[in-house]
């Protein structure tokens, strides 16, 4: 008696044919969603997301959030002077990341938009900015108490106006919320972790863009690796070659239970 193996669920990207397993409760979710931007082989069992889910239209902006400055025990944060067009809806007065920036800069590194980055539109994926929601908020709170964290770690120099920047090292929807719109549990934390895994390492583009932007840093700029604990890896490793270049930290993603600052953890 020939006993056959039941084909476990798997997704791909479109024009990229690597197949990752996933979850049965997420294959189901994913194909009931009946979204525009999936194409389902169940034969095969073999979920494809098609290339109009992560063209330049959905990337998320990163952005300069803040400017801030040591003077003896002040701390003076101020916003960019004008919002930039092109994140006109974000909830902070954002403006984009320009490379020719002459002072030092901090840059908050997070995994990937999720719900709050994009409007709140069903027909439609709009990207707003970087970090909004409760990673904005939370980020903002603390903003003070990460220069003097910092500061204890004698990384920063005073009376010099550093620029804070949020990049996505990912800037497109990886949990694919906008399909499936279920809360982020454990099975929809792994499918959020493999599809960042497939974009960061299937797509080239996007690790050189990433890249790209570290390398238009000044000397001496802060790297805080602020992804979930998961892919924490994945960043540190790319923060090697700059090991002598710029002070590299850790932390717990923004939206952590304790005060995110806390965590904080130099890396060099």
């Amino acid at each position: 008696m020939i006993t056959l193996m039941k084909q476990k669920s798997s997704i791909q990207l479109e024009g990229y044919p690597i197949n990752t397993e996933i979850s049965e409760t997420v294959y189901d979710d994913l194909v009931k969603s009946n979204s525009k931007y999936l194409n389902v082989d169940k034969e095969k069992q073999v979920i494809t997301l098609k290339r109009s889910f992560f063209k330049k239209n959905k990337q998320v902006q990163n952005v300069t959030r803040f400017f801030v400055e040591l003077n003896d025990d002040k701390i003076l944060i101020e916003t960019p002077q004008m919002k930039n067009s092109l994140v006109s809806n974000s909830n902070f007065e954002d403006d984009l990341i320009t490379s020719n920036y002459k002072n030092k800069t901090i840059a908050i590194i997070l995994e990937s938009p999720h719900i709050d980055e994009y409007e709140q539109n069903k027909e439609k994926l709009t990207p707003i900015g970087a970090a909004q929601g409760l990673t904005g908020k939370k980020i903002e709170k603390n903003m003070n108490q990460l220069i003097r964290t910092l500061n204890e770690y004698q990384v920063i120099e005073e009376q010099h106006k550093y620029r804070v920047i949020i990049i996505n090292a990912v800037h497109y929807q990886t949990s694919l919320h906008f399909i499936h719109e279920k809360a982020m549990n454990n099975n929809y934390r792994e499918l959020r972790d493999k599809i960042w895994v497939k974009m960061w390492t299937e797509m080239p583009q996007i690790k050189n863009d990433f890249l790209k932007q570290i390398e238009t840093l000044k000397k001496d700029s802060i790297l805080i690796n602020a992804c979930p604990k998961s892919l924490k890896p994945f960043i540190n490793q790319e923060f090697i070659p700059y090991a002598s270049k710029f002070h590299l930290f850790e932390s717990n993603h923004p939206t952590s239970t304790e005060i995110w600052t806390k965590s904080l953890f130099k890396l060099n």
